[in-house]
């Protein structure tokens, strides 16, 4: 396990360096506001479009990973629902407690397949984050405005749709899916161009991930840390794993299918949440909760699901 956790330990250390940087405001107090949105609208769109046109997006491997991850989406997001309405939740902190259970961090993910498995794992990672992402952000904006207070259909319908056209990374998805299915394959020019940004999008966002923690300021009630962190970092890879003995999968691929249960809720949700009147306090204390959480368990994961799925 050690030589995992030195493996990973430079994703962990980026983010403490973003996390550094912003505290001691260099290079200035607009820069890291800014460089979200150059990661959110430009780099990981581009690794994601970059990745998911050579992904293999056909064979057994797909209907596993969706059955996989899919249905640990859904048990999660039932789990989260129905805890905060036994705790008597507010609806805006009911709203943090679903996208802190559901939500996934596709930037450690991707760092993490990265160091550990090179190309392979990165391309892997891109036929789960093909697959999740969509579904994630349709259940996660539906609980949000629901919670909200628009739950009639048809400002719901409007709302969903709002989000989807203009969300950057189902875009980058929906694209690259389209090219590799067809047939188009990379594009000229385009596909190279991406994948030089692409470069600089894990390194990057990673930065921006450490610089979103707030460890000085972390405010929520206990009960919401508990239930969100249990569906993220507990509940989630545990569904994980059970599919991936029901099905017999191994090897990297089943090692990625963990380290996605494993990672920490998204960065992302605390904008969602202020955006469409969450607790956003509450998230910020969540993410980073479970974020420093995860130095301790997606290396112990990673660890055991190498040791039983690849016999390392």
């Amino acid at each position: 396990m050690w030589s995992i956790s030195i493996s990973i330990l430079p994703i962990f250390l980026l983010l403490m360096t973003g996390y550094g940087l912003r505290r001691i405001g260099f290079p200035g107090e607009h820069f890291w506001p800014q460089a979200d949105k150059v990661t959110y609208w430009v780099l990981f769109p581009a690794l994601l479009f970059y990745r998911t046109t050579t992904a293999p997006l056909q064979g057994d491997i797909v209907g596993t990973y969706a059955l996989a991850l899919i249905g640990a989406l859904t048990i999660c997001s039932l789990m989260a629902v129905l805890a905060s309405k036994a705790m008597k939740f507010s609806n805006g902190l009911s709203g943090s407690v679903f996208q802190g259970a559901t939500r996934h961090n596709t930037f450690i993910a991707f760092a993490t397949a990265d160091m550990l498995f090179g190309a392979e794992g990165l391309l892997l990672a891109a036929v789960a984050t093909s697959i999740l992402v969509p579904p994630t952000n349709l259940y996660c904006v539906s609980a949000l405005v629901t919670y909200q207070g628009q739950s009639n259909s048809r400002s719901l319908k409007l709302r969903l749709l709002q989000e989807i056209l203009r969300n950057p990374l189902l875009l980058a998805i929906g694209t690259g899916v389209f090219c590799n299915l067809t047939g188009i394959g990379k594009l000229p020019v385009i596909h190279d161009m991406a994948g030089i940004l692409a470069k600089a999008a894990l390194p990057f966002a990673l930065l921006c991930v450490g610089a979103g923690l707030h460890i000085q300021t972390m405010r929520t009630e206990t009960a919401s840390l508990i239930i969100s962190t249990f569906g993220k970092l507990i509940l989630f890879p545990a569904i994980m794993i059970g599919v991936i003995f029901l099905t017999g999968l191994d090897g990297i691929a089943a090692v990625i299918l963990v380290i996605y249960g494993a990672v920490p809720t998204a960065s992302s949700g605390y904008a969602l949440a202020r955006q469409l009147g969450s607790d956003a306090e509450a998230m910020a204390a969540i993410i980073t909760i479970q974020t420093l959480l995860s130095m301790i368990t997606l290396p112990v994961s990673v660890a055991l699901a190498m040791h039983v799925f690849m016999g390392l």
